[in-house]
């Protein structure tokens, strides 16, 4: 099962910083500002990661626009949803204070909505996810309708907008280094921890994010260690599950892997996908979680998975 997680919380890190936020800002909305005060940070608490995930949204005061960015190493159709609830929980910060009877309007920061995609999966360049599609009864006139659009940021895509953005650029550039690193320590090359201490010596020796990595490279670290020992782990559980007498450990471990998941709002085929695994294998679990919506007890569902599972 590839990492998945560790990209999004290092590219959320990096954007904690406002002039590193302004400079993505600068490239995506064709400005040059210079003054990173002009940014006001909001920090979302995604509670769905395997690991604290805080997706990127600023306010440029000049423009009066409220920018959600999200990174995301695994293609998900269900970002507009995503993204429409941390709109909806900005702005009820942003308002609560405000006398919303007033007969004055009340005016909000035009929200864009964007996602940087840089999986394993080929997509395309750039493509347009749209709320609408997620309704059970389409309509041509959708009174509620949020659009989010999705770049590309892997080799030979949005090529242009990462020259004009250096923490784009550079990001790729770590990202690009780490992968090759943890491809020879999966071949027994070196071990893990070697391997992400490495790539981030090697982009502070070349200046790539040197001065982040400097400053942050330690929880870098942690984090990526962290996502590989529960990769580990989920790998562990897996092997158990196939077995006729599962461990309760195992199954509890694929149980509280799946329930993020679907709080996600992913579906069994892409939860699949995300295991490596068929529908068939990982549908047991899968329908006992659903069972125990909206509590979703793990205790619980590892308790009937065994019942199941033993009768």
């Amino acid at each position: 099962m590839a990492n998945r997680e560790y990209k999004s919380d290092v590219f959320s890190m990096l954007l904690e910083d406002r002039a590193r936020a302004l400079d993505v800002y600068n490239a995506m909305a064709g400005t040059a500002y210079t003054d990173p005060e002009i940014i006001e940070i909001h920090t979302l608490e995604s509670g769905v990661s395997l690991t604290v995930h805080n997706d990127a949204s600023f306010v440029v005061s000049m423009d009066s626009v409220l920018n959600i960015y999200e990174h995301q190493s695994t293609y998900n159709p269900n970002m507009p949803l995503r993204e429409l609830i941390y709109f909806v929980t900005i702005i009820k910060k942003l308002v609560e204070n405000r006398y919303l009877l007033s007969h004055k309007l009340v005016k909000i920061p035009t929200p864009k909505f964007a996602v940087f995609y840089n999986g394993e999966k080929t997509r395309p360049e750039r493509e347009v996810l749209k709320l609408s599609d997620a309704y059970e009864n389409q309509s041509d006139e959708p009174q509620l309708e949020l659009i989010c659009t999705v770049y590309n940021i892997n080799p030979g895509n949005n090529e242009d907008l990462k020259k004009r953005s250096q923490t784009l650029r550079e990001y790729m550039i770590f990202v690009g280094y780490v992968n090759e690193n943890l491809a020879k320590a999966k071949k027994g090359d070196k071990d893990y921890a070697t391997a992400i201490k490495d790539a981030v010596s090697r982009c502070i020796a070349e200046d790539i994010l040197k001065d982040f990595l400097l400053e942050r490279g330690e929880d870098v670290q942690k984090i990526m260690m962290f996502d590989l020992t529960y990769e580990k782990q989920m790998e562990n559980a897996k092997r158990e599950w196939y077995n006729d007498g599962a461990k309760e450990g195992a199954i509890h471990q694929l149980a509280s892997f799946i329930v993020k998941k679907v709080k996600k709002n992913k579906t069994l085929e892409e939860i699949a996908d995300e295991l490596e695994e068929s529908i068939e294998t990982i549908q047991p679990i899968y329908d006992i979680v659903n069972k125990h919506a909206p509590k979703y007890d793990v205790d619980a569902i590892t308790a009937e998975v065994l019942e199941v599972r033993n009768k």
